[in-house]
């Protein structure tokens, strides 16, 4: 059936706003720089199927200029203070600005440099796509004399950036109401719909006999709308636990001992995943935690979060906590890769999913005007219709199709 006069107006609309679009990314994201560019092509041409010859011209000049990342200079000077300079034409364009945050710190301030950079080059908007914030934790303040540093960096995007921080697009925030700290539109996307197709392929079989089988566990109250969510898709039963903080970066928690777990998968999900010793204890001292009192039942144990932030802790790393308690984990390629092969030599206990299929299509509706509901909502029915392919990649991550 061919297009009528109106989709074809919408359709040169939504091209013509496509080429405005300069992507534009931070040091700490070029890692993923590549896949996503791949990405980003192959969702201009999902978006716009069965081109007439003028708009193939267009779409590929578009994928040729607009779909990769502009060419910038970003150095520290010899005390360490950032210089950045952007070496392609922003005036008036609609940026796409990527960062990642492996220093957290670092990142912040290059973060915030560039976006004053930007500013001061004329751009006309600026879109920030954050797969992992930094300092959501400090949300409120629970004893006296303490910071809210998670209102306090989006205090500081607004110094840097201005008005023309015009979205912020993030990933499974620590808590919801944080997206109130910007005046202005985020976009919180979730992991959780790749959560659930990557267990659902997992435990075809286990589901499939008896949904039963399969527990989801929140290991707080603060999670447990994300084990719901979770168990929905999957379309088994959630528990929340209990837990309770007694220090910083100390926590005890509750255990609840009414459900029969022997011979079950138990699928533990959280936002982040820090030291880990709150999820599996801490070996060095004797303490367990949540995953061992699950296998002490009889259960079948794994664990996913979107964010590895993975540090040390009493001078033990994360990665070692985890992979002592001999429990799989899946996280998502939010936080930068450490180093070249970080997830290939962890693979033995760590599955990493791309998130670069979502931000594609944040790009996309951002930078076209269409709606990114739809698009999540598009993605969980095609989730429970077993149309959200998994795909292994050269260098570990696993990729939506």
């Amino acid at each position: 059936m061919p297009d009528t006069e109106y989709e074809k107006s919408r359709r040169k609309q939504r091209l013509t706003a496509l080429s405005k679009v300069v992507l534009i990314n931070g040091r700490s994201a070029e890692s993923s720089q590549g896949s996503l560019e791949k990405k980003l092509m192959e969702r201009i041409d999902k978006e716009f199927p069965s081109p007439n010859k003028r708009e193939r011209v267009d779409i590929e000049a578009l994928k040729r200029e607009n779909m990769h990342f502009a060419n910038r200079r970003i150095k520290q000077q010899s005390d360490g203070e950032y210089f950045i300079q952007v070496q392609e034409n922003v005036r008036e364009k609609d940026i796409h600005l990527f960062y990642k945050f492996n220093d957290k710190n670092l990142d912040l301030i290059e973060m915030l440099v560039m976006g004053d950079t930007l500013v001061r080059a004329g751009v006309g908007s600026i879109t920030l796509y954050l797969p992992y914030l930094p300092y959501q934790r400090q949300d409120k303040k629970d004893e006296g004399r303490v910071p809210i540093s998670a209102k306090l960096i989006f205090n500081l995007l607004i110094a840097s950036m201005g008005n023309r921080l015009k979205r912020i697009v993030t990933f499974d925030l620590h808590a919801k109401q944080a997206q109130g700290h910007f005046d202005g539109p985020v976009d919180e996307l979730s992991a959780i719909p790749e959560f659930a197709a990557y267990y659902r392929n997992k435990f075809q079989e286990d589901l499939a006999r008896d949904s039963s089988s399969v527990v989801v566990f929140s290991p707080d109250a603060g999670g447990a709308k994300r084990a719901e969510k979770l168990s929905e898709l999957l379309q088994v039963q959630y528990h929340v636990l209990t837990k309770r903080r007694v220090g910083h970066g100390k926590a005890e928690t509750k255990y609840d001992t009414s459900v029969n777990l022997n011979g079950k998968r138990i699928i533990v999900i959280d936002d982040m995943i820090d030291s880990g010793s709150s999820l599996v204890g801490e070996y060095e001292i004797g303490k367990d935690g949540p995953v061992q009192y699950f296998q002490s039942l009889g259960a079948d144990v794994y664990c996913c979060a979107t964010h590895h932030v993975l540090s040390i802790k009493n001078g033990i790393t994360a990665e070692e906590r985890l992979r002592k308690s001999g429990v799989p984990f899946l996280f998502t390629d939010s936080i930068p890769e450490r180093y070249p092969g970080y997830y290939v030599n962890n693979k033995d206990y760590m599955s990493v999913l791309s998130l670069d299929h979502s931000l594609a299509k944040a790009v996309y509706c951002n930078a076209a005007g269409e709606s990114i509901s739809k698009f999540l909502t598009d993605r969980e029915e095609k989730l429970k219709a077993d149309k959200l392919d998994l795909i292994v990649q050269s260098d570990g991550r696993i990729d939506v199709e």
